[in-house]
């Protein structure tokens, strides 16, 4: 399936995107094919609304490259810092599937998983996060190394999904949050070889459901696929 709209508001866009594009350019690198120009070919007063960064325009939350699904776009400024602000007050929920490889995750710079099996039942795996590897490029979970436990704990509720899939539930959500958590829990994503998962053509990470309070009417919205 190609990147394509699921819903339009009248101060908020639901994109699906595909995987293998950036949800937003690189720093301010505007060339190439992004979900921003692709939405902003159609309407382009998402690039004048933005937070910290001027050239991710009206983005609310930022998928992986790789990782397919849902994103929720502001058409406003005023649209962006209310949902910014339901956020940070883990208001938005966000739901993802993930096809996983059965085996041993990473091993290294893993500290010992503290939790149930996810396929056991519904586990919340909670943790630190620190940058690991070269450039920083991965992250490992933290939950015992004091040197990185005075910044935020982020959690992912996982739920068995069927077969090889698991269900997984978050908020405010950590760079590879979702990623680094299974791999931790023994289950890396299909094709997420950075994380121990097997080589596959299709990335097994799709965004599927997204919930938030519309700020135009105060209503809340889900938009699942």
């Amino acid at each position: 399936m190609t990147t394509k709209l699921l819903f339009e508001g009248p101060d908020t866009l639901v994109y699906w995107k595909e995987s293998g594009i950036p949800t937003v350019p690189l720093k301010t690198t505007i060339d190439g094919r992004t979900l921003l120009s692709i939405a902003s070919a159609y309407y382009p007063e998402i690039r004048c609304c933005h937070g910290q960064n001027e050239w991710e325009g009206g983005v609310i939350h930022r998928l992986d490259s790789l990782t397919k699904g849902i994103v929720l776009i502001a058409r406003s400024q005023k649209a962006y810092d209310a949902l910014m602000q339901q956020q940070k007050k883990d208001m938005i929920q966000k739901e993802y599937r993930a096809e996983i490889c059965r085996g041993r995750s990473v091993d290294e710079g893993f500290e010992p998983y503290p939790y149930i099996d996810p396929f056991e039942g519904s586990t919340m795996i909670s943790s630190y996060f620190r940058s690991f590897g070269p450039g920083g490029k991965s992250v490992r979970p933290v939950v015992s190394n004091k040197r990185y436990m005075d910044g935020r704990i982020y959690t992912t509720i996982v739920e068995p999904d069927g077969g090889d899939a698991l269900r997984c539930t978050i908020t405010r959500g950590f760079r590879h949050q979702i990623r680094s958590h299974l791999a931790w829990a023994g289950y890396p994503i299909r094709g997420d070889v950075q994380y121990g998962g097997n080589v596959s053509d299709d990335f097994g990470l799709e965004a599927v459901s997204i919930s938030y309070i519309e700020p135009c009417s105060g209503r809340k919205l889900t938009i699942t696929v």
